[in-house]
């Protein structure tokens, strides 16, 4: 009898002292080993993952400042419904982990939520497993840990108009620069000088609709939507190689010296070159016609 008592109170006492979740220790591994936190470690941001009974914990450092963020998990579900808008890069590398669990890849999830976060408000942790609520100063996170989140489809995703937001504050202040990003599977990088404008826009795998509609939106932009409209009338699909027609040259399969430490990494790229003592001939002429009209 008092051997039976002993093994309940060193059983009670393990259990209160903090038995760790397998499932969560299994997701802070995850966490620790992605590609995105090891980037993070060598610009100097040190981030990992801990777990202490049904607790993730994230914590920080950076420039010797410590923050951490605590995920519970209830059943199946881990949720932090209080989460400062700080915290989303390190919520949306958990969510992508828990998907690697259930066969994604390194990144493969987050940059799937990341490219729809009008659509991802939709999702609710009964139906595809995970839920994103924006309360006004904090955000509320719930996923379920045993469904593996859908993907949303990605082949009619392109770059639109508002995407080049900075390119219309340059032009309108009728100065030279550049504006680069990405998203999900394109990457972009766009050039602005006096005599030529460059548009590098790179996907990965293979160039796709998806790359030639986010080249039409940012001629939209830099010249208006009669030069977009031209550019597709003269280039209505991708060429092979470098070609020049009136005043755009394209070049499919582009090799940027620096891709493979840019936004370009791993991606096919096309660059248009545009010339633009011929885009101004074109719209003076254009001017000139409807002013004739």
């Amino acid at each position: 009898m008092g051997k039976k008592i002993l093994i309940i109170i060193m059983c009670f006492l393990l259990v209160g002292c903090g038995v760790k979740n397998s499932r969560l220790v299994e997701i802070a591994d995850k966490f620790n080993n992605c590609k995105s936190v090891k980037s993070y470690k060598e610009y100097g941001y040190d981030i990992n993952a801990s777990v202490k009974k049904n607790t993730l914990i994230i914590s920080s450092k950076v420039n010797n400042k410590k923050t951490s963020v605590s995920f519970n998990l209830n059943g199946d579900i881990l949720s932090n419904e209080k989460l400062s808008v700080g915290d989303l890069v390190s919520a949306l590398i958990l969510v992508d982990n828990i998907g690697q669990i259930h066969g994604y890849k390194d990144g493969e999830l987050s940059e799937n939520l990341n490219a729809f976060p009008d659509e991802i408000r939709n999702y609710t942790v009964e139906n595809e497993g995970f839920e994103f609520k924006d309360n006004g100063d904090t955000v509320s996170l719930k996923v379920d840990i045993t469904k593996k989140i859908p993907l949303i489809d990605m082949s009619n995703l392109y770059l639109d108009t508002d995407t080049f937001d900075m390119i219309k504050e340059f032009i309108n202040e009728k100065t030279t620069g550049n504006q680069n990003g990405a998203l999900a599977k394109l990457a972009y990088d766009v050039q602005l000088t006096d005599e030529y404008n460059y548009i590098y826009i790179g996907e990965r795998d293979e160039l796709t609709q998806s790359a030639y509609k986010s080249i039409l939106s940012a001629l939209e932009v830099m010249y208006g939507e009669e030069i977009s409209k031209k550019f597709e009338t003269l280039y209505p699909n991708f060429i092979d190689g470098k070609t020049t027609v009136d005043a755009f040259t394209i070049e499919t399969n582009y090799v940027k010296e620096d891709a493979e430490e840019s936004v370009f990494k791993d991606k096919k790229i096309v660059l248009v070159t545009i010339d633009n003592s011929i885009i101004n001939i074109d719209q003076k002429r254009w001017k000139i016609f409807f002013f004739m009209l």
